[in-house]
């Protein structure tokens, strides 16, 4: 993922955390709390256990995310975002109020059933939010 053509670019540094199909979903679910995977998996309907591992091993490995291993039995793992994962809660907040303004503009097509109302009432709230 790391081209040299984009070396130092402050744009695809930022990118490579928000760009792929899982990331913004991942960094918007731990939000408020840690989350198991099998709960992270749940809220983020389609994603593989494959691909979801592998997102939150990079994640993990850049230091957006906190692992964190507890040794009981059955064995549990938790996620969280690291400070500097949550840095980019504000950006995503933005992308979110973006999306869900101009989204109105669009004729709603048959793709939109699969975006779950609480998610749409969540996005909601965030575009009625003044902005700082």
């Amino acid at each position: 993922m790391e081209s040299q053509l984009y070396k130092g670019c402050p744009v695809q540094f930022t990118l490579q955390f928000l760009a792929g199909k899982w990331r913004i979903g991942i960094f918007w679910n731990l939000r408020e709390k840690p989350i198991r995977f099998g709960d992270l998996k749940q809220l983020l309907p389609g994603v593989t256990d494959k691909v979801l591992m592998n997102e939150l091993r990079y994640l993990t490995s850049r230091g957006m995310i906190a692992k964190k291993e507890f040794r009981e039995f059955p064995p549990r793992t938790e996620y969280s975002l690291s400070l500097a994962g949550a840095s980019l809660l504000p950006i995503i907040q933005q992308i979110i109020i973006w999306g869900y303004d101009h989204l109105q503009d669009e004729i709603i097509n048959g793709k939109m059933y699969m975006t779950p109302p609480e998610i749409i009432e969540d996005m909601a709230s965030l575009a009625s939010k003044p902005q700082p």
